[in-house]
């Protein structure tokens, strides 16, 4: 079978309404006009944009205005440090997209590894931990994969403990609060029970099974505020992307200290608004273990 017969013999099978694919026009039409109502969130929209702008910014000036000005080769860190910067932004730009289009809570299960990551880099950063041992390998030692898999597990396991579980110096609200986001991450990655929640009415014969997305601001909100915690724990490490010897110029500085300070207003707002305690802990997590501001420079 060559392509073009495989390809036909579908076309010809699923023409509806004189269209190829015709049906697909309800779930095109129905992403379309979801899209238009989550511009309800305008305030994180901007927020949104302002953090991947600052981000941008920062990776151009990194190769236009650092690199050339770099005289000290930096360590063998700085290397394994970007990717993982890049991919943690990658991630959370795939994940907005994909909830705009109306799959908030699928995007909301990549949030996950994106915070996970983030923490370790954090963590690395300050010396807690380095990026060899986050992979489980030793750089002057034998690669066994087994061996690895066991040691980057294990790694994980210490570093989550110290930086968000009972050896973190944290107070008791603060890791119950972010064990609570913890097991509200898992009630969607293991099993999609927040998703399946949303057919109850389908489980109890009141309802259809919706199948299209359909807008719920709730739904909405929830995959937002979760959003902008992961990206501001993001923000954060960013400026480690500068070499010590060249920082970015003092109006990139600027904006990233605006930008941190809307994320603050926006994650406090869960406590000031709307009585959560879960605001000022996930803030409180952030000054602690993200003690990083505008002026931070790659320090490995």
């Amino acid at each position: 079978m060559t392509g073009d017969e495989f390809q036909n013999r579908l076309d010809k099978a699923f023409v509806f309404e004189g269209a190829n694919y015709g049906r697909m026009q309800l779930i095109h039409g129905t992403q379309d006009r979801y899209s238009q109502e989550v511009m309800l969130f305008s305030g994180h929209f901007a927020l949104s944009d302002s953090f991947k702008a600052v981000f941008l910014e920062a990776v151009e000036l990194m190769n236009t205005f650092c690199r050339p000005r770099v005289k000290t080769p930096l360590s063998e860190h700085f290397p394994q440090f970007l990717p993982r910067l890049a991919n943690a932004f990658h991630t959370v730009c795939g994940a907005e997209c994909s909830a705009i289009r109306g799959y908030p809570l699928p995007a909301f299960t990549t949030l996950r590894n994106v915070f996970d990551d983030v923490v370790l880099v954090s963590a690395a950063l300050q010396k807690i931990t380095d990026f060899y041992k986050i992979e489980g390998i030793d750089p002057n030692g034998k690669f066994d994969a087994l061996a690895a898999k066991k040691a980057r597990k294990d790694e994980e396991y210490r570093i989550r403990r110290l930086m968000t579980g009972i050896g973190s110096g944290l107070c008791a609200e603060v890791i119950s609060e972010l064990t609570k986001l913890n097991e509200l991450f898992d009630f969607e990655v293991h099993g999609g029970r927040l998703s399946l929640a949303d057919s109850m009415a389908f489980m109890r014969g009141a309802g259809p099974l919706q199948i299209l997305p359909k807008f719920v601001p709730e739904t909405f909100a929830l995959f937002m505020n979760r959003f902008v915690e992961v990206c501001w724990a993001l923000h954060r490490v960013l400026p480690a992307i500068q070499p010590p010897d060249v920082p970015l110029p003092k109006e990139w500085a600027d904006r990233w200290t605006l930008v941190d300070e809307s994320f603050e207003i926006a994650v406090r707002s869960l406590s000031n608004e709307l009585g959560k305690g879960v605001g000022d802990a996930y803030a409180e997590f952030i000054k602690v273990k993200f003690p990083f501001n505008a002026g931070a420079v790659f320090p490995l």
